[in-house]
């Protein structure tokens, strides 16, 4: 208990000392465009066992990523980063080895966050928003963590049929994109004590900003995790009973309203009808839709700064299924950035009408 008070200490004073940090990064942002969006491919498939989600930054890339985003928003500035890349180090080898060699790819897994988390620190000196593109849900770790360090004051909405918060001693099967929420939250980082969370990713998730949307696949240790720290998650049963609308309105409630918001989505969310083409699909899942409706009110709050897209796998399934799951994606993101389907005007000759 005495660990579990130092630790927690150590997290609000870490968390404190990067204030003046986040200040400073929030100045420098304050003279780069208003709408500014800086997007960084990271093609890891090691949280997982299917190949494939590797490729999925590049062929969102090749089916016109840009100027999808471009169209939906005419005064959004795009910055492309290119791909993540890491380096894997001795240190990291050797803490799989003695502490964490029974799930799969630890180090590798560590080592790409670890630059996914400086490299979202430099995309917000330098843009309004970013956009994280997988690879698979391993990511998410990084992505928030990279955002946490930046802007202490966050919100997360983790829209996924998984809850991706195994710990190392829970997951049956070792991969380690069922875990990235669980390195966030200070309630667990003793359950991750050899991973010096501390050093590589100080600032702790609240558990009451987390919010999840369209699970449907929890295992029973993160069923237990959930309820036991009372994390807000509101799984497709739920959402079937209650419609979009209220899950939106009670989700938009339990997020601080002073907060940024950090949206990960992971494209198993949606209904394998519409996305079929990823590694853990789950039928009975959100309509496109009710995807699209979820991050517009999100959007609407004009606080997203961070985004995450996952989990689409070009090699799963036909050339059809491919093509589907990459348009369902690109509508979610375009939708994410600025697409209004009731329609919007702007640049354009208004005085085609003639004078009232």
């Amino acid at each position: 208990m005495l660990g579990s008070r130092n630790l927690a200490s150590r997290c609000v004073r870490l968390a404190r000392s990067k204030t003046t940090t986040s200040s400073s990064s929030r100045a420098k942002a304050s003279v780069v465009a208003e709408q500014s969006l800086g997007i960084i491919g990271v093609p890891f498939a090691k949280g997982q066992g299917k190949q494939g989600v590797e490729l999925a930054p590049d062929l969102l890339r090749q089916s016109n990523l840009r100027q999808v985003l471009q169209s939906s928003h005419d005064g959004l500035v795009i910055r492309d980063y290119g791909n993540l890349q890491y380096a894997v180090d001795e240190t990291l080898l050797q803490q799989q080895r003695v502490h964490y060699h029974h799930i799969r790819n630890y180090a590798d897994f560590m080592a790409c966050n670890r630059a996914l988390i400086e490299q979202v620190k430099i995309m917000l000196q330098q843009n309004s928003q970013f956009l994280a593109i997988g690879g698979d849900h391993a990511i998410g770790f990084g992505s928030v963590a990279g955002h946490l360090q930046h802007t202490p004051n966050l919100s997360l909405v983790w829209i996924d049929a998984h809850a991706d918060i195994n710990l190392h001693s829970t997951s049956q099967s070792g991969n380690i994109h069922g875990m990235p929420v669980s390195f966030l939250l200070e309630q667990l980082r003793t359950t991750w004590q050899h991973a010096c969370l501390d050093e590589i990713a100080p600032n702790c998730l609240p558990k009451d900003q987390l919010v999840y949307i369209g699970l449907r696949d929890i295992d029973p240790y993160e069923a237990f995790i959930l309820n036991k720290f009372g994390i807000r998650y509101y799984a497709m049963d739920t959402i079937d009973r209650v419609g979009v609308p209220k899950i939106i309105e009670m989700t938009l409630d339990a997020l601080n309203p002073q907060n940024k918001i950090h949206v990960s989505f992971d494209i198993d969310a949606l209904d394998s009808n519409v996305a079929p083409s990823t590694g853990t699909a789950v039928r009975g899942g959100l309509t496109l839709r009710e995807g699209i409706s979820i991050v517009e009110a999100l959007r609407d709050t004009k606080r997203v700064q961070g985004v995450d897209l996952v989990e689409i796998n070009p090699k799963l399934g036909n050339e059809r299924d491919v093509r589907t799951t990459v348009d369902s994606g690109l509508e979610i993101l375009k939708s994410m950035f600025g697409y209004r389907r009731s329609g919007h005007w702007s640049n354009i000759d208004t005085g085609i009408l003639g004078s009232d």
